[in-house]
């Protein structure tokens, strides 16, 4: 495999303490070379030499100290051959049924006994490996996914069942791993934790035994115990946060390839997964208190790719409205709509006041968010219906077009079809263009410090701020307000073909212009741009 580069060295790495990987006042071991555990492997697969596996064991701990330490090629090197060969021992062991616990000859039995507490042994090793950092980072902790991945196809293989027990340990290393740092997208790039995500989403089986039924139990367990919870939420979110493979189709589930190479029973293929789901991400969030980019980054995703495969997803209700209401970080009310529209429209979730809440969320900041794309596709929804009051339409129309004055040429490039759509759906509306029974003396009756869209005055207003953009120091935005001038012929402008603009693909319009005329020139010819004693000069009375 190839090496991979340094870890920061600003960081000083934990170092695994993992019962069965752990050391006890050991005396000093010196290291072997690779024709030594080559001959130790053959002593244990054809001699029967049991005792060489706590050689092999003492070795393995004591290079994965050294990297605790250091970055050591040489020992990186045993290691990762201490892995694949104690893997072997192992793995000859259980073919030869020489692990199985039921044996009737007391002295087989011991046997069988002494070697399962060796091979758990082995087992915390890995566990180690996948869940602590060593100095640097290094391919030898794949090479520990891959051997532990490739234990549990052999006790699949070998009991006819898939090893929940072994791939619970597996689960909890990565879940608590704390290797790599959390990039700004709040997923992990734990570079073990990203190999396991690709076969994650590849087999049904990881898929759905990482759910457990016990999984609650279990974090349950982890923070009893004292285990360090920090990096739960950001692991668990890397590993789901691109869906789930679940269909209610079982056929097609059926269909899909699983890890291990025995049949799994019927219960895997049934509707209980997204229970088991649904407990799983609701304990991790109890277990954690959220920062505010965590929160952002979940409810960004929640829409698409975690409620779909949730059993009751009602159960997000608190979470979702407690969500819309905060006031503390306007961004975080946006990325709630999404989901919380998901569950008004499809769960039948009642949100009161919901348009006032959506009112308020009109402000300056939301045109130079990143989200207003996503924000506007959502109002424009919301707005479609031809039974809301024309007060209210009327009021989004208004505040929206007074937001357009002092927003950047990008979202007002947005807020002026969105208008005239609005307008076109809503055509009591258009008395804000188009009004003939105007008083002498007239004041703009609406009141922009009003939070309720029913009582701003809105209706009785003008769009006068229109007028103004037909002003606009950019000409494209300014040849777009000039629509309102002419007939409504347009039936609607499709929102997708502004949604998003931004200052380079406007530069890039204007750049990309065909003129119709001749650009004026400038053909006169100067010698030098400041005054000089021979030749004519552009700027007269100045001298370098």
């Amino acid at each position: 495999m190839a090496k991979r580069s340094k870890a920061d060295k600003a960081s000083k790495p934990k170092k695994a303490k993992v019962t069965g990987c752990s050391k006890k006042s050991q005396p000093e071991v010196n290291l072997l070379t690779a024709a030594d555990v080559t001959d130790l492997v053959n002593e244990v697969t054809d001699k029967a030499a049991y005792n060489s596996i706590i050689v092999l064991l003492e070795q393995y701990r004591k290079n994965i100290d050294i990297l605790n330490q250091s970055e050591d090629l040489e020992a990186e090197k045993l290691a990762r051959l201490l892995t694949l060969s104690l893997f072997k021992c192992f793995e000859s062991l259980s073919s030869k049924k020489l692990m199985d616990g039921d044996h009737t000859d007391e002295k087989k039995h011991f046997v069988s006994r002494w070697l399962n507490e060796k091979y758990k042994n082995f087992e915390g090793c890995l566990s180690s490996l996948l869940q602590y950092r060593l100095s640097f980072d290094s391919s030898l902790q794949l090479d520990a996914l891959d051997v532990f991945l490739q234990i549990i196809r052999m006790e699949a293989k070998n009991s006819g069942e898939f090893p929940v027990q072994t791939y619970k340990i597996l689960v909890k290393s990565l879940l608590l791993s704390e290797i790599g740092t959390t990039p700004p997208d709040e997923s992990s790039d734990n570079f073990v934790l990203l190999e396991f995500t690709e076969k994650f989403h590849k087999y049904w089986d990881l898929q759905n035994y990482f759910f457990d039924k016990d999984f609650v139990g279990e974090i349950e367990n982890w923070a009893a115990s004292g285990c360090s919870l920090t990096h739960l939420f950001t692991n668990y979110f890397t590993i789901i946060k691109s869906g789930l493979m679940y269909t209610a189709d079982e056929e097609q589930l059926r269909a899909y390839p699983n890890w291990v190479s025995i049949q799994l029973p019927d219960s895997a293929f049934k509707f209980n997964v997204k229970t088991r789901y649904q407990k799983s991400f609701l304990v991790v969030l109890r277990h954690t208190e959220l920062n505010n980019f965590q929160y952002k980054a979940l409810l960004a995703i929640l829409h698409k790719r975690i409620i779909p495969y949730m059993a009751v997803p009602a159960g997000l209700m608190d979470f979702l409205t407690d969500a819309f209401d905060q006031q503390d970080d306007e961004i975080v009310p946006i990325l709630a709509l999404n989901s919380l529209w998901e569950l008004m429209k499809s769960h039948n979730l009642e949100y009161p006041d919901f348009y006032q809440k959506l009112y308020s969320l009109l402000t300056p900041t939301l045109l130079c968010t990143r989200y207003r794309s996503r924000f506007f596709r959502l109002c424009d929804l919301f707005l479609s219906s031809t039974h809301l009051s024309a007060n209210l339409v009327a009021s989004f129309i208004k505040r929206l077009a007074r937001l357009a004055l002092t927003g950047n040429a990008p979202s007002v490039v947005i807020v002026i079809p969105f208008i005239y759509n609005l307008l076109k759906r809503h055509p009591s509306c258009i008395v804000l263009l188009q009004n003939p029974d105007v008083p002498a003396g007239f004041v703009d009756p609406f009141d922009e410090n009003e939070t309720d869209p029913l009582r701003t005055g809105a209706i009785g207003s003008s769009l006068w701020e229109l007028e103004t953009l037909m002003s606009h120091y950019h000409p494209n935005i300014a040849t777009l307000a000039k629509i309102f001038r002419e007939p409504f012929q347009k039936p609607s402008y499709n929102m997708e073909d502004f949604l998003d603009w931004s200052y380079l693909t406007l530069l890039e319009s204007e750049k990309s212009r065909k003129y119709k005329g001749l650009a004026a020139l400038e053909f006169e010819d100067y010698d030098s741009l400041f005054a000089c004693e021979d030749g004519k000069s552009y700027v007269e009375g100045w001298t370098l």
